[in-house]
Parts: structure tokens; C-alpha cells; sequence
């Protein structure tokens, strides 16, 4: 019998040592600092044709706005309206102005499935090296540039003008202008009274 209760006092201990490290987690003797939180496992959600789908900008034609969508794996651009269904499927639900410029962002469906976009920021690539310079032609490479050219007025007559001959020139002007309205008005009156 003795042999018996070692063994039960024996597997007490198994057992209880096995349960100890769960109750070590939920000891109330441990710092609230020191508490380990389970790691929740990330929800991954499934891949859907809408992932690939980016909203570009936005333009307002006559209080309607449309806005511009890129397909990043069909490589393929949407103009979309609220008022109008599109190609492919889309349809754009809703679009909300922002308080700001550059905080605009959409809803957007296709075939029932349903995102929210916000505006893509324009990525800005700076170049490693200058841009080469386009290619001159011979005669342009040949001959080194001195100064710049004088430019030289079209009418020199112009430029040497004084007020009182712009003056002048102004008074013929008006007087040609009017001869030519009194001649119009001649022939239309003859062809009137001839008419008759």
C-alpha cells in the first residue's frame, strides 16, 4: 500500500508541475508591467481585385466630379462619376472633398466587393546624374558663340515716331475708317432704292 499512495503523491507532483506555467501567467503576484499579453495572430484577409486598384486624382467638370483610378496589375486607368457605372464593373459610391487638399478619399465598389482609397501621394524621384544635353548639329558646334545679337526691330519707322507723327497717323486712320463706312452705306442704300 505504501507503494501505492508514492505513486499517487508522485503523479500529484507531475501533474501540478505541469500546470504550473499556466498559472504562473495568471499568478496576481505578477506586475502588471511583467504580464505577458497572448499574441493575437494576424488576420489575414484574402487578396481581392480591388487591392491593386490606387486613387490618383480627382477633376471637376460642371459640379461633377470625376475621379481617376489605376490598375496597377491590369496596368488600365478609370475616369469615374457618381452619376455614371464604368467599364470592368466599378461604380463609385461615394467621395469625400477633405478639409484639406491631398486628404480626399472614396468608395469604391466592383462586382460587390467594396474599398475605401485615400488620394495616392505623388512619389518625387530625384535623378542620380544631369540629364544629358540634346545633340547640336555641326555648323552650331563648329562656330563659338561671341555675344547675342542686337535684336533689331521689325519697323524701324515705328521706334523713330514722335507723338506728334503717331498723332497724325492716328487722325488719317480714322478719316480712312470713316470713308469707308460712308461708301458702305452708299452702296447699300442704291442697292435698295434700285431694288424697289
Amino acid at each position: 500500500m505504501e507503494l501505492t499512495w508514492t505513486r499517487f503523491a508522485f503523479s500529484v507532483i507531475l501533474m501540478g508541475s505541469a500546470l504550473l506555467p499556466a498559472q504562473e501567467a495568471e499568478s496576481p503576484f505578477v506586475p502588471p508591467s511583467q504580464k505577458v499579453e497572448p499574441k493575437a495572430q494576424p488576420k489575414t484577409t484574402p487578396a481581392t481585385p480591388l487591392d491593386s486598384v490606387e486613387f490618383r486624382g480627382v477633376t471637376e467638370i460642371g459640379g461633377i466630379a470625376w475621379v481617376s483610378l489605376y490598375d496597377t496589375k491590369s496596368k488600365k486607368s478609370y475616369r469615374l462619376s457618381q452619376e455614371v457605372d464604368w467599364e470592368d464593373g466599378f461604380q463609385l459610391v461615394r467621395y469625400d472633398r477633405g478639409s484639406k487638399p491631398g486628404e480626399e478619399t472614396i468608395v469604391v465598389r466592383q462586382n460587390g466587393l467594396t474599398r475605401n482609397l485615400s488620394l495616392k501621394d505623388a512619389d518625387i524621384i530625384a535623378l542620380a546624374e544631369p540629364p544629358l544635353r540634346a545633340p547640336q548639329r555641326a555648323t552650331e558646334r563648329a562656330a563659338p558663340r561671341t555675344a547675342t545679337p542686337v535684336r533689331q526691330p521689325a519697323n524701324p519707322n515705328m521706334e523713330a515716331a514722335s507723338d506728334e507723327e503717331v498723332r497724325e497717323r492716328m487722325q488719317r486712320v480714322a478719316e480712312e475708317i470713316r470713308r469707308r463706312r460712308a461708301l458702305r452705306r452708299d452702296i447699300i442704300e442704291d442697292n435698295s432704292q434700285g431694288s424697289n
